[in-house]
């Protein structure tokens, strides 16, 4: 019940929660868990064979695309920030 009404509140505008950091933060936290597994896979293997046999290209196009989804979720916390203290900003100096 509560998770349920702290996401409406996330949809309803002007509510003082934020979407924007509500998505940076899973990202991250969601980002951070799958980048803990490559390193645990990669610990295993070699634990386990005593070298890497894993498609390091494969690897390090994966933890490309995390890395883009951290940089796509702070550029448009960012960016929106930024709007709205110019918004904010051009009303005060009046």
């Amino acid at each position: 019940m509560r998770f349920t009404k702290y996401i409406t509140e996330l949809i309803r505008v002007n509510s003082g929660h934020s979407s924007k950091a509500f998505f940076l933060v899973s990202v991250t936290a969601i980002g951070c868990l799958l980048l803990l597994c490559v390193a645990f896979i990669l610990v295993w293997e070699i634990i386990a064979t005593g070298t890497i046999h894993t498609d390091l290209m494969g690897l390090s196009a994966f933890v490309g695309s995390v890395a883009s989804l951290f940089v796509t979720a702070g550029i448009t916390k960012v960016y929106s920030e930024r709007n709205e203290n110019k918004n904010n900003n051009d009303g005060n100096e009046e």
